[in-house]
Formats: C-alpha cells, sequence, structure tokens
C-alpha cells in the first residue's frame, strides 16, 4: 500500500470519528469503510475454519444477514476470501457466475436486496483470523480506487481488531525503573527482532505478533517471551515457528 493512501484512509476514518463523536475502533473503522468506498453495508466475522464463526459487527441489516447466510449455509464469498487469503469480487451476485459457484447463498442474499457483494480477507502472514465483507443494492463494480482503499481498510480493522482481542496484558506485571511493564518492554522488543528478521517495519511486526497470539489463543505478552528467550522465531512467508 502506499503511504498517501494510508494516510488518506486514516484521516478519512479521524474525520469519521471525530464527526460522530466516538472512538477508533474495528466497529468504526466498517462504518467509514462504508462511506469511503460507496456501499451501502459492511460486515465483520471472526473465522476460524473449523466452524467457528463469529458476527463481530454489521452496519446494517442486510450485512448482518448476509453473514448469518454465509455461516448457516457453509457457502458465500466471504467464507470463500478467507480460504484463499485473497479478495473474492462480484459486482452481479444475481448471475449465471453467482448462482452456479454459490447456489444456496446466492438466491437467500438476493433476497435480502444484496446485488453486489466484495469479500477480502483479514490476515497476517499465514493467520487468517476473518472476513470484511462489504455490499451494494445495485450489481455496481468497484472503482480501482475503492478496491485499493478498501485493501487499506482491511489492515486497518485486522491491526484493530487485534488491538482488542489481543491486548497485553498489564494486571500482572511488574514495573521498570522506567515506568515500563516489563511484559510492554519484551512486546516492543520482540517486534523490533521480527521487524529485522522480515524486513517489515516494526507496526507490520506487531500487528503478525498479535495476530499469532490470537490464532493461538495465547497472551500477547507470552509470545513476546518466546520470541525474546528465542523459544520462537519468525520466518519469511510463515508464522512463528519453534526455535
Amino acid at each position: 500500500m502506499s503511504d498517501d493512501r494510508l494516510v488518506r484512509v486514516l484521516a478519512f476514518l479521524a474525520a469519521h470519528v471525530a464527526a460522530h463523536n466516538t472512538v477508533v475502533s474495528s466497529r468504526t473503522a466498517c462504518d467509514a469503510c462504508t462511506h469511503l468506498t460507496g456501499v451501502e453495508g459492511t460486515g465483520l466475522t471472526l473465522m476460524n475454519g473449523a466452524g467457528r464463526d463469529e458476527s463481530r459487527y454489521a452496519t446494517n441489516t442486510t450485512s448482518a444477514a448476509i453473514e448469518d447466510l454465509q455461516f448457516a449455509l457453509g457457502e458465500g464469498p466471504g467464507l470463500d476470501s478467507f480460504r484463499a487469503g485473497m479478495p473474492v469480487l462480484v459486482p452481479d451476485l444475481d448471475s449465471t457466475t453467482g448462482h452456479r459457484r454459490w447456489p444456496v447463498f446466492t438466491p437467500a442474499a438476493v433476497e435480502t436486496g444484496a446485488r453486489a457483494v466484495f469479500a477480502f480477507p483479514l490476515r497476517s502472514g499465514a493467520v487468517r483470523l476473518g472476513s470484511l465483507v462489504l455490499h451494494r443494492t445495485r450489481p455496481v463494480p468497484m472503482t480501482a480506487d475503492q478496491l485499493a482503499d478498501t485493501l487499506v481498510v482491511a489492515d486497518v480493522v485486522l491491526s484493530l481488531l487485534l488491538d482488542e482481542l489481543v491486548p497485553v496484558r498489564r494486571e500482572l506485571t511488574q514495573q521498570s525503573g522506567e515506568g515500563m511493564s516489563l511484559s510492554r518492554a519484551e512486546v516492543h522488543q520482540a517486534a523490533g527482532m521480527v521487524s529485522a528478521q522480515l524486513g517489515v517495519t516494526v507496526e507490520e511486526a506487531l500487528v503478525r505478533l498479535r495476530a499469532y497470539a490470537y490464532a493461538s489463543e495465547q497472551p500477547m505478552d507470552a509470545v513476546a517471551r518466546r520470541i525474546v528467550t528465542r523459544r520462537l522465531r519468525m520466518r519469511p512467508e510463515t508464522e512463528l515457528e519453534p526455535g
């Protein structure tokens, strides 16, 4: 993603939050995404690939219905996007292709008013957490700019979601002389190590750490401690592996 586009998307999110007198979160990012990309609704669903899906947020009833249908029927653009790890763009859902690809989901989704569906995976490296599914009530494709903006939004939503799902534990941490908790210091140290190992920014390294912590159901500080003590390491194109 370009820095200019990221800055523009973050500025739009900040303005949206200020206008609605709320706070930045994965939910407000979904709301902002709906306005930024000119769609009618956005849904955010967590998935683990084993049938344990959880609808995290939907901006309206149609988005909620799309998420519920995919879970109940076991098919749909969001599920395909999650499994493939890439966007699934359906500018005309009520088409031969749409009915052939999702024979049960498509007629039910069209009945709710959805005519175009655009699904984006929430992923960091090999770890996939769910999908972001946008819809339109008319069969209109996304423009190149809208597609690029949504890819940035998906990364922003993933980062915010991981902050919400995998906080650094504070209640059992000791304080260093400078006032920073030891667990927090280890997280920053681990992020620096992962950044150097993969050649990515520290911000990207933090996202990967949180993604691994969530997927493996471990506290963030526990994962960081294993990295700092070299019992866990990050490899390019894969997730953390035992050292």
